[in-house]
Parts: C-alpha cells; sequence; structure tokens
C-alpha cells in the first residue's frame, strides 16, 4: 500500500503560520484516511 504525505492543517491540527487549521473535507482524503494510507506531516 502506498502511503500519502499530507499537511497536518488539513488533517485540523492547528500548525498554520498564524496558530489556525484549514480542514479539508474532500471525500480523497476521507478515503485515504480510513484505508491508513495517510502520513501527517
Amino acid at each position: 500500500m502506498e502511503r500519502v504525505l499530507v499537511s497536518a492543517c488539513l488533517l485540523g491540527s492547528n500548525v498554520r503560520y498564524n496558530g489556525s487549521f484549514r480542514l479539508d473535507h474532500h471525500p480523497v482524503l476521507a478515503r485515504w484516511q480510513s484505508e491508513g494510507r495517510i502520513v501527517q506531516i
């Protein structure tokens, strides 16, 4: 299984330059997360 690197801010972590996040509810991200393919960076 291939792993996918995804920014932590897109997964809901408060790590952006201004202390916020940019949560993305994209269906592909949801599928990869349910498959355990995402590596949060």
